[in-house]
């Protein structure tokens, strides 16, 4: 418990490797203990955003994508719950569980703007430090194009996850994977 905590949220619909390399930017920036990895089950912003991957696919694959680095955690409790993932819940909940002497929430420089219009802005700013970071030149859209296509994503992503990604768009294409709820490609 307690030291420095940063939480990296996002939809990870998929990882890249912008996203790993974000991680380890900001443990050695910010002298970090610990980085805990929230995969969204729905941002407030996306809502009626594209579907690619199932929660369960996202989350193995940002279990690959990070699972090298002991400063990484991965925590699926968004996905849990299910429905919109606010920001401040996590944070309330892991300020909580941990205690930490200083606790980051990692975003892109891009989403800086907007962050007033988060839910309890005002307490998120009590609660938590912004890390803001460039945006990286994956791209999570890009990598969906490509995968669909049949191109060639695995240069975007960390080694492990574009592997395993290759095999759920494989077994899509050969009709295993329907698009119905709970299948790998939605």
């Amino acid at each position: 418990m307690g030291g420095r905590i940063a939480i990296f949220g996002g939809s990870f619909n998929p990882v890249h490797s912008g996203h790993v390399r974000v991680a380890e930017t900001a443990i050695d920036r910010l002298k970090l203990d610990k980085i805990i990895v929230v995969p969204a089950a729905c941002s407030p912003f996306k809502t009626g955003g594209e579907r690619f991957l199932s929660p369960s696919c996202r989350l193995e694959l940002v279990r690959l994508a990070f699972g090298g680095n002991p400063k990484v955690v991965i925590d699926d409790r968004e996905l849990e719950k299910g429905g919109v993932s606010f920001a401040i819940d996590t944070v309330r909940e892991i300020a909580a569980e941990e205690s930490p002497e200083k606790l980051y929430f990692l975003v892109g420089e891009d989403s800086v703007p907007g962050l007033p219009r988060w839910k309890d802005y005002g307490e998120l700013v009590k609660l938590c430090e912004f890390a803001s970071f460039p945006r990286t030149v994956e791209s999570s859209t890009e990598i969906r194009n490509l995968a669909r296509s049949g191109g060639d994503f695995a240069r975007f992503m960390p080694e492990k996850a574009a592997k395993r990604l290759k095999e759920m768009n494989f077994s899509q294409k050969k009709g295993t994977g329907n698009g119905k709820k709970g299948t790998p490609l939605e």
